[in-house]
């Protein structure tokens, strides 16, 4: 692949993430709706059960999209590394995002620190709002 491949074809994948992305918010704002829900009536414990699990494979997904992302990242400047002559901005690419070949199989919790603290973050903001009383 030359350089030119290597940018489309990142941007594909950056273009296919946000759709995802944006999938994982609009069903992190149904959870919310639904912990607000949960709240407003008193709901029985299996209800809460059930939107906790709902919950919980929504936080799943958003951690695998950040995941994947930073795979997407990784892969690219492993793929500029390959290629014999980068432009300026391809090897500052390179420089940001590191050296060596892409760990495809990453943990989902380590992959990116900052969307696993974010996520820790609505956890808490999600079952809080399910599981505590008014």
């Amino acid at each position: 692949m030359n350089e030119y491949q290597l940018w489309t074809t990142m941007n594909l994948g950056l273009m296919a993430n946000a759709v995802y992305q944006a999938g994982v918010f609009f069903l992190l704002w149904v959870a919310f709706r639904a912990a607000n829900q949960m709240r407003a009536e008193d709901a029985s414990v299996l209800n809460k059960s059930l939107v906790s699990l709902f919950s919980l494979g929504i936080i799943f997904n958003g951690l695998t999209v950040g995941a994947i992302l930073f795979s997407l990242l990784e892969g690219t400047a492993y793929g500029f590394e390959q290629v014999e002559s980068l432009s300026a901005g391809a090897q500052n690419f390179v420089d940001v995002y590191g050296t060596g070949e892409p760990n495809g199989a990453q943990n989902i919790f380590t992959a990116n620190p900052i969307n696993t603290g974010w996520w820790a973050v609505v956890t808490i903001m999600l079952f809080g709002r399910i599981w505590t009383k008014n």
